[in-house]
């Protein structure tokens, strides 16, 4: 059986920064970060598209966002501020544009989020274990914990010390073995359907898709959470003279045919921008997130409990 020292579960950037700085404060320990994701860092992922680059995640950071990630590296990627016309953006109030101005002011990289991913995969070359789902941890005898590794072949690994860096309902789901009822517990937790729509097309046929993106009043009722005008945010995120949106749709029922959100997409972004521009480019990536609910909560705190009874056992 494989032994390590410390074990960190999940792979997003919590997961990668703790990784990092528990190699830089505990030289020679056998660090491994598991994730079931064949990529590390979780939904900040940028994937280049007919020219355009769309971000399957966060589209920017703050300053504080990246400070700590900035600081840990050794070799951080370049990072770039946005560009002048997306300094201020619009609210739309059903009826009118209403200027706003960008605050904090939004960060990426150079050819997008995911360039901060692959800084930290590079400097944890070797610590990586990708596209393996814990399963299960368990105490062992004498202390430190076995962890089961899911997949065709199940495999356990032995380590010292386990640091859960991924969701509240997804550390639950494998903690069993220290309280039977918490998996069951987080089987209950429910989940809001999301897309991003991203439309493209020429810049000179869309003149009035000016500054950052815009907003939904939040009395207003729309299928959209916001719209953002990528290209006039940062710089190459397209090939020269198109433009590119990011559209997040809002609505709980989303259609299931991407042909009909896209549609439905395209009239709420011509309404709000009145731009009649032909959208050449289309992309739709779906996603889910978490509710807010009890669910959450009651999980958040037997979590906390058992962390606080067991040694070698944290959150990050």
């Amino acid at each position: 059986m494989t032994q390590f020292d410390i074990t960190v579960v999940g792979g997003g950037l919590r997961g990668l920064q703790t990784a990092l700085r528990t190699r830089a404060h505990h030289k020679g320990a056998q660090t491994l970060v598991v994730d079931r994701q064949a990529w590390p860092g979780n939904d900040v992922r940028t994937q280049r598209s007919n020219g355009f680059t769309c971000e399957l995640g966060p589209f920017a950071f703050t300053d504080d966002d990246l400070a700590p990630h900035l600081e840990l590296l050794k070799k951080p990627p370049r990072r770039i501020g946005s560009k002048p016309e997306g300094k201020t953006g619009w609210l739309f109030d059903g009826d009118n544009l209403r200027a706003l101005r960008v605050e904090p002011e939004p960060f990426s990289f150079a050819t997008g989020c995911e360039d901060l991913v692959q800084a930290y995969r590079r400097e944890l070359d070797g610590c990586l274990r990708l596209g393996r789902a814990v399963t299960q941890v368990q105490p062992q005898e004498g202390g430190g914990f076995v962890v089961t590794l899911g997949g065709e072949v199940p495999s356990e690994l032995e380590t010292k010390e386990v640091v859960l860096a991924v969701s509240t309902c997804d550390a639950a789901r494998i903690l069993g073995a220290f309280e039977p009822e918490l998996p069951v517990v987080a089987e209950r937790e429910s989940t809001s359907e999301r897309a991003f729509v991203w439309l493209g097309g020429l810049s000179k046929d869309a003149p009035e898709l000016q500054g950052y993106g815009v907003l939904p009043h939040p009395e207003l009722e729309s299928p959209l959470a916001e719209m953002i005008f990528c290209t006039n945010v940062f710089p190459n995120r397209s090939m020269p003279d198109r433009f590119l949106v990011r559209v997040e749709t809002a609505g709980n029922e989303l259609p299931k045919d991407d042909e009909v959100l896209l549609r439905a997409v395209e009239e709420e972004v011509r309404r709000w921008t009145k731009t009649e521009a032909a959208f050449g480019f289309t992309k739709v990536h779906r996603f889910a997130i978490p509710e807010p609910d009890g669910t959450q909560a009651e999980c958040r705190t037997r979590l906390a409990e058992i962390v606080a009874r067991v040694p070698g056992l944290s959150l990050a």
